[in-house]
């Protein structure tokens, strides 16, 4: 009688099917914020069914290290190449990547990699602004630094794309007067 009984479960179990194909994949240990370079402290490898894997999904963690993550990161979430970049230099020929100043933190905080924004100078004596970039593109808006790190400078930090020009007529206009931005 048990040989019947093991022999209908060996039986039952090798109908069954095996559940879904699965995938060890590269995922966000936690959130992470645009502009951050990633570590292996960053990273983990998880265990998902194949079907719901994004294509280009990561199965290795150091293709990552070392990198710039291009938007900010999810916690949890499956890495594809496209979150990061080798380095800040991968701009079109004849552009550079410079720095952008604004007065207003909560404005930066809007802000995302790959929007496309005017620059507008404003200067409060004269009472006028003045479009100084327009159609740039905003690389990365690297994290703040802790309270207390270091006196920095008051605003936020956005680095943009924009011409070798125009870099310098934001620089130029930065020291003048007060730079602010509107998405295009």
């Amino acid at each position: 009688m048990l040989a019947a009984v093991a022999a209908v479960l060996t039986g039952i179990s090798a109908a069954a099917p095996e559940g879904p194909a699965m995938i060890s994949v590269v995922k966000a240990r936690s959130q992470l914020p645009a502009g951050s370079v990633v570590s292996t402290a960053d990273l983990l490898l998880d265990r998902v069914a194949a079907s719901d894997v994004p294509d280009g999904v990561l199965t290795d963690p150091v293709a990552l290290v070392g990198k710039t993550l291009a938007a900010p990161v999810a916690e949890n979430q499956m890495m594809t190449p496209l979150a990061a970049t080798d380095a800040r230099t991968s701009v079109p020929r004849g552009h550079v990547i410079t720095p952008l100043r604004l007065a207003d933190a909560t404005l930066a905080g809007l802000l995302r990699p790959g929007d496309l924004i005017d620059v507008i100078a404003a200067d409060p004596e004269a009472g006028q602004a003045t479009v100084v970039a327009a159609g740039a593109r905003v690389v990365t808006i690297p994290q703040a630094p802790e309270e207390g790190a270091g006196s920095g400078p008051e605003g936020a930090l956005v680095l943009i794309d924009v011409d070798a020009h125009t870099a310098s007529v934001v620089a130029q206009a930065a020291a003048a007067a007060t730079l602010s931005i509107i998405w295009r």
